[in-house]
């Protein structure tokens, strides 16, 4: 989109005049990114209908339904079980900081594991939201957060902690799913004895839950970008069947890790500009053995492992850039940038959704080379509109910078 010199002008101007409130980094689109944008958009909300929710109860009564939503999470919430929800539409949940969604829990008990879960649900962001859980248990118990036959999802500047099966797993059919700035880590040992036999299951993300999954045929199309596999990680980060996988920028620095990437029954993953800090195996090949063989991978331009391609059977690769625009920021920003930015680093306001920063670096320095506008709940806008916006930027240097100003 061009806009005449002055107009660019006029909004720096507003730009600076309103506060800057979050450390965003210069790579941050703040909105969807990836396979989220691809045949269809992600609203969520669109911030209206704000509510506060302090307990549990109140979330899941805020979920209920596909009216619009915009559901602000203060404190600590205890969840006692899992908060499963089917049929959830046009939501936005936002953690205020300091917040998040708490199950302590430890029991052999399936049921009293997990914390939340959508079933047959679109349209839905979750930003800002911290998941703390009892620690890895191999019990095939329930996970931090799941999504079953979902699509057009949005999770964003996510901590997921201690997942008793897995931090963040995606499964049945679920499809075009952003994941972006997220953080995944293990901050308590693992519990041993459990049904499973596993002593140590901090396998973090499951991408397709088995290899007879029909539904996820096809499906699964996801887009992790700038995300950080922290200590503690395992194994899964992600282990994939079916989906189209995207990984760009992202950071593996476990120092425990079997390995990071698996690549399961049909999986197609292309791993880009990622950085392997000092870790086991960057990936690892499930699809070697009885009639579940086929398999694709892409590595190239990663610190720490080589550009290779890989694959078994005649699926052919998975390259990003035939379905969608994102290049992401050269492999050795990545380290600096991930471990400053991903998790719940926003600073949210209760009605007012995402305060973005205003002075991004390079932005200044460098010649616009377009301008994109954004809702603050990340819809795309053919132009300005009355109220808030969220203006991108890419710049001539290659960097992307993102501000928020005020049209009256």
């Amino acid at each position: 989109m061009n806009i005449s010199k002055l107009t660019l002008c006029a909004l720096m101007l507003l730009a600076v005049g309103t506060a800057a409130k979050a450390q965003m980094s210069a790579h941050d689109y703040n909105s969807p990114v990836g396979w989220g944008t691809v045949g269809g958009t992600i609203t969520g909300g669109n911030d209206e209908g704000a509510i506060k929710v302090t307990t549990m109860s109140e979330l899941k009564t805020a979920l209920v339904g596909t009216y619009k939503h915009t559901i602000y999470i203060e404190g600590e919430i205890d969840i006692t079980g899992l908060v499963s929800m089917e049929n959830v539409q046009n939501k936005t949940i936002y953690g205020l900081p300091g917040s998040a969604l708490v199950n302590s829990i430890h029991s052999t008990d399936v049921k009293k594991s997990g914390i939340l879960s959508f079933k047959n649900s679109k349209n839905i962001i979750i930003r800002n939201v911290t998941f703390k859980s009892a620690g890895a248990f191999d019990i095939d118990g329930n996970d931090n957060l799941n999504l079953t036959n979902c699509s057009y999802v949005w999770v964003d500047h996510c901590d997921f902690q201690d997942g008793v099966d897995g931090n963040f797993d995606c499964n049945n059919g679920s499809d075009h799913i952003s994941i972006s700035w997220c953080r995944f880590r293990y901050l308590k040992e693992p519990w041993e004895g459990g049904s499973g036999g596993s002593d140590d299951h901090r396998y973090s993300n499951l991408w397709g839950g088995s290899d007879s999954e029909t539904a996820s045929e096809g499906k699964l199309r996801t887009t992790f970008y700038s995300c950080w596999w922290d200590e503690g990680c395992r194994e899964r980060m992600p282990r994939i069947r079916f989906g189209q996988v995207h990984l760009l920028n992202c950071l593996y620095s476990s120092s425990l890790t079997n390995y990071c990437i698996g690549t399961g029954y049909k999986c197609n993953a292309y791993v880009e500009k990622c950085v392997f800090d000092d870790v086991k195996n960057p990936w690892k090949n499930y699809a070697t053995s009885g009639k579940y063989t086929d398999y694709n991978i892409t590595l190239t331009g990663n610190i720490g492992a080589e550009d290779e391609q890989k694959r078994s059977g005649s699926i052919e690769y998975f390259i990003p850039s035939d379905h969608y625009q994102l290049e992401g920021y050269d492999a050795s920003l990545v380290k600096d940038e991930v471990k400053a930015y991903a998790g719940a680093t926003l600073n949210v306001e209760y009605g007012q959704g995402v305060t973005t920063s205003i002075a991004n670096p390079g932005a200044a320095a460098a010649e616009t080379l377009s301008v994109t506008y954004f809702s603050p709940s990340g819809m795309q806008l053919s132009q300005p509109q009355k109220g808030l916006n969220i203006v991108v930027r890419k710049m001539a240097d290659g960097t992307v910078a993102t501000s928020k100003v005020m049209i009256k």
